[in-house]
This record gives structure tokens, sequence and C-alpha cells, in this order.
């Protein structure tokens, strides 16, 4: 299993090879709490599948699950296309589910958190990051931005119980991400690692959570039914 430390030993080398800081920041936090993504796991718009190897040797089955027209390549790593807000799946069939970077591209977000309870087993949790930050894409399905109290509101209005909240990077992150999309002299290598690995290495020392990328949320589906309810 990849550890986080191991992780952080690699932070130079991946953001050098290109990996952006957004992607970076992810990756860091699902490192940082792996015991939440076991067993059965559904990854919910998972696209290439880029964070299955955060959970290497805690997984028993990973089932990948993307919007057909996502145009995320390549299909091979998608195991069921469907819509998030009506998933084809059978209720209480999965132990945890990962939903990365997806929330912001459903017109209809509590649909799909609800959707994600139904098929969660009672003590099951679902992991998921949202941005707060970031520049128009996947047009047009680019509908919303999550501040931590959003995530918060429509997981509890879905019946879920809030673990986690923590944020994705920090005020200096987000400047070198947004940076490096819009001006093209940034995205060149080795400039563009260079600079998103020193936003990433100077968040460290000066944080400033509140103005961040995005969040991580961790949220539990209560393990008994009879004290789990959704409202309405």
């Amino acid at each position: 299993m990849t550890s986080a430390s191991q992780h952080a030993g690699q932070s130079a080398r991946r953001l050098l090879r290109g990996e952006s800081v957004a992607d970076y920041a992810i990756r860091d936090a699902l490192l940082r709490h792996p015991e939440y993504v076991a067993g059965t796991v559904l990854d919910l718009g998972c696209g290439s599948r880029p964070y299955e190897n955060c959970f290497n040797g805690r997984v028993k089955r990973w089932i990948g699950a993307d919007y057909p027209a996502s145009g995320h390549p390549p299909a091979l790593a998608v195991d069921l296309f469907a819509d998030a807000m009506q998933l084809p799946l059978a209720g209480e069939s999965f132990d945890a589910v990962l939903c990365t970077q997806v929330l912001e591209h459903v017109p209809e977000p509590l649909h799909v958190l609800r959707e994600t309870y139904r098929v969660l087993r009672p003590g099951g949790h679902l992991v998921l990051t949202a941005p707060q930050y970031n520049g128009l894409h996947g047009e047009p399905q680019d509908f919303f931005r999550y501040t931590r109290y959003g995530l918060a509101y429509l997981a509890g209005k879905a019946g879920f119980e809030v673990r986690e909240i923590e944020p994705l990077g920090g005020f200096i992150s987000m400047f070198t991400f947004l940076t490096t999309i819009h001006f093209s002299p940034l995205r060149m290598r080795p400039i563009a690692g260079l600079w998103q690995w020193a936003g990433w290495k100077l968040d460290q020392m000066f944080p400033r959570p509140k103005d961040c990328m995005g969040y991580l949320m961790v949220a539990r589906r209560a393990a008994s039914p009879a004290t789990s309810k959704q409202v309405s």
C-alpha cells in the first residue's frame, strides 16, 4: 500500500512530472484517510481511476462508474456507464463510495448524495471531493462550487453523518493552480512543476485554509438502519 509518508517523499517528483497541484492535493487527502475506503468500493465518476492505487491492499472489489458523455479516457477503466443521479445498482451493496470532483458537474447534487446513501451498506462511508475555486471546465455541465458548509448541508439532507471535512490545499496552492491554467508559460516544463511544487510547500508554511481549492468530505451512513433517516 502506498503510505502517506511515501507520498510526501514523492511530492516533488509527482509535481515535476506534471501532476497538477489540485490532483496532488486530492491524493494527499485520500492517503491520510485510507481507513474509510475498503471492501467493495464504488468509484463514482471514475474517469481513468487515478486514485485506485491509494487503497491497494484494502479493497476487495473496485467498480468504476462514469457518465457516458463524460469524455474521460480510457473507457476500459469504466465498469458501468450510468447517471450518478439515478444509479442502476442495488441498495446497500457497497462498503464505500469514492466520488472525486463530480458534484460540480451534476444539476441536482442532492440526488447524487441520496443515491450514494442508498447504495451504501449501513456503516459505510462516502469519501467525496468538490471544488471551492476553479475555472469553468467540462462545459456546459459545470454548475456549482462548494464551501464546507454547503457540503455539510447537502450531506445532512441526504441522511449522512459528516465525519470529516478538510481543505484541499490553501490560498497559495490555489493561486498557483489557477495561474498555471490561465498563463501558458507556466504550463511549460519544468516551470509548471516547480511553480506548483513551490505553491504547495509555501501553503504548508503559511496556511490559509479557508481560501482553498476545495474540500474532502467523509460522510457515514448510520450503522443501524433504524437510527438513520433522510430529510425531505
